[in-house]
């Protein structure tokens, strides 16, 4: 893996020589039941930047390690983000910065989605909100010398990430999507990181029409979680670390693909 904050300042004008991308992990500081640690999406999703970068050769940026929590989890010890408007403003900032020095793809990888203040996805909202200001008046950034003020094939481009958009219902079987804490989120930490999975301390979260505490993604409670909810939902007690290996390698790859058109990879 290519590491930006590994390189001095002169690695990075060598590197910009040959590529323009970026990898920007962003995770989230946020309760994951009882059985996951705070910093689940922001493991998970420095993962898949990892992957990205060994089979693509773009540099990985220091992890946004916070986003947009819901109301409800705010109460839950632990748990601390951004606000909608300081996390637009964040990504706005840093990605200003470096499009300056002449990085032109940006690919903003997260494994969080929340609801929140209207938006049915607000952490991934803010993130594009951020991104837009460089997508409405981007430079030529083409080696060759293109001098087009309406280039768009050299211009600068921000795409979000999220691998929960591929399908993984085939290799579940307690649940058919993701869910938050569960089966597909357990299995992917204990492929990745075992050591901080706790499943003696995992439990399944209620039926759909029993739960007593509507929190994800479609509930935004503003009060305490009621007695005897764990924070999960879904199944995690069904995860094991082969589904979390087979939910990697299948949500690893479409993203490898697009990083690699993006960059002007040709890849077999």
């Amino acid at each position: 893996m290519t590491r930006l904050a590994d390189m001095t300042w002169k690695d990075v004008e060598t590197y910009l020589e040959t590529c323009r991308g970026l990898i920007i992990p962003v995770g989230t500081c946020e309760q994951h039941g009882l059985h996951l640690p705070l910093s689940t999406d922001t493991l998970i999703a420095e993962a898949f930047a990892e992957g990205l970068s060994d089979a693509t050769g773009v540099a990985v940026a220091p992890t946004l390690a916070y986003g947009i929590n819901l109301p409800c989890d705010r109460f839950v010890p632990g748990t601390a983000g951004f606000t909608f408007d300081s996390l637009r403003e964040a990504v706005c900032s840093f990605l200003e910065d470096w499009e300056r020095q002449g990085f032109r793809q940006f690919f903003l990888l997260t494994a969080h989605g929340c609801a929140s203040g209207g938006y049915s996805f607000a952490h991934h909202e803010a993130l594009k909100q951020g991104a837009l200001p460089f997508l409405e008046d981007a430079p030529c950034a083409d080696a060759a010398g293109c001098d087009d003020p309406d280039c768009v094939e050299h211009g600068t481009t921000v795409s979000i990430l999220f691998p929960y958009w591929t399908p993984v219902g085939d290799i579940l079987t307690g649940q058919d999507s993701f869910e938050h804490a569960c089966e597909a989120e357990t299995s992917l930490m204990l492929h990745l990181h075992p050591e901080l999975v706790r499943m003696d301390e995992a439990a399944d979260g209620p039926p759909d029409g029993e739960r007593g505490f509507e929190a994800y993604p479609e509930g935004v409670g503003k009060e305490p979680p009621k007695s005897g909810w764990s924070g999960a939902e879904g199944r995690p007690t069904a995860a094991t670390a082969e589904k979390g290996r087979r939910i990697f390698e299948r949500c690893l790859n479409p993203m490898v693909a697009h990083v690699s058109e993006k960059v002007g990879m040709n890849r077999s």
